[in-house]
C-alpha cells in the first residue's frame, strides 16, 4: 500500500486531520475541543464535519445504522462511498484549496473498520482508494467493553455495531488500517479527556502543515 497512500496523500495548502474511534471513544468530543482550539489560534476557515454527513445519502446510512432500513451491507458500503465523494467535492475539498483547515469525526478508516465485520477489507480499502487521505489520522484507543459501559449511560438504545463482540472486531479493523494507511497514529484514550487533547494539541503542532500554515499568535497578526 504505500505507493498507492502516497497518490492519495492532500496536496492543498489546507490542514487535513480526521479523528476516529469506536463508538463510545471519545472521538467526537476530541473533535468539539480541537475545533474550539484552532478557532482560538487562526483565523483560517475551519470546517467541522463527519461521516457520515446529513445529506440524503447520509441519510439512508443513517437509517441502516438504526435499523429503521434494511440495506444489504455491501450496498451500504456503496452509500458510504458516495457520501463521502460528495462529502469532499461539496465541503472538504473547497476548504483545503483555500488554506483552511477540515477536522473530521470519521473517514475511510471507519468505513474500512466496521465494515470489515461483513465484508472484505481489501475490497472496502480498494473502494477508497482514489479518495484524499488525511494529513494527521488519530485513533483514539479505549477498551470495547468501556466504550459501551459509556454509551449505556448516555443512550435509550444502542445502535447496529454496538456491542462488546462487535467492537473487538471493529477495533481489529482499525488496526489492520493502520498498517495500510499513512500519517496514523494510535492513542490511549482510557486517560482524563483533557490529557488526551493535550496529547492530540501536541501532535498537531508538530506537523510540518501547522508549523507552516499557523502560529500561536497568527489571530492577533
Amino acid at each position: 500500500m504505500p505507493g498507492e497512500a502516497e497518490a492519495m496523500m492532500n496536496p492543498h495548502l489546507g490542514f487535513f486531520i480526521d479523528i476516529e474511534g469506536l463508538d463510545g471513544s471519545g472521538a467526537s468530543t476530541q473533535v468539539e475541543k480541537v475545533v474550539a482550539w484552532f478557532g482560538k489560534e487562526t483565523d483560517k476557515k475551519i470546517l467541522r464535519t463527519k461521516e457520515p454527513t446529513d445529506n440524503v445519502i447520509g441519510g439512508l446510512i443513517r437509517g441502516a445504522l438504526t435499523r429503521s432500513v434494511n440495506i444489504p451491507m455491501d450496498a451500504l458500503q456503496l452509500l458510504f462511498a458516495a457520501d463521502r465523494a460528495h462529502h469532499l467535492e461539496s465541503e472538504i475539498v473547497p476548504v483545503l484549496k483555500h488554506g483552511g483547515i477540515v477536522v473530521t469525526d470519521r473517514y475511510i478508516p471507519s468505513t474500512v473498520a466496521f465494515g470489515s465485520l461483513d465484508v472484505e477489507k481489501e475490497w472496502l480499502l480498494g473502494l477508497n482508494e482514489r479518495f484524499l487521505l488525511p494529513d494527521l489520522t488519530i485513533f483514539i484507543r479505549v477498551d470495547p467493553a468501556e466504550c459501551v459501559r459509556r454509551m449505556q449511560k448516555s443512550r435509550i438504545r444502542l445502535e447496529l455495531f454496538e456491542d462488546v463482540e462487535k467492537l473487538r472486531g471493529v477495533w481489529r479493523g482499525y488496526e489492520w488500517v493502520a498498517k495500510q494507511m499513512a500519517n496514523v497514529i494510535i492513542l490511549n484514550g482510557e486517560r482524563p479527556v483533557e490529557e488526551v487533547f493535550h496529547e492530540i494539541r501536541s501532535l498537531i503542532e508538530k506537523h510540518p502543515k501547522y508549523k507552516k500554515g499557523i502560529s500561536a499568535n497568527e489571530k492577533n497578526t
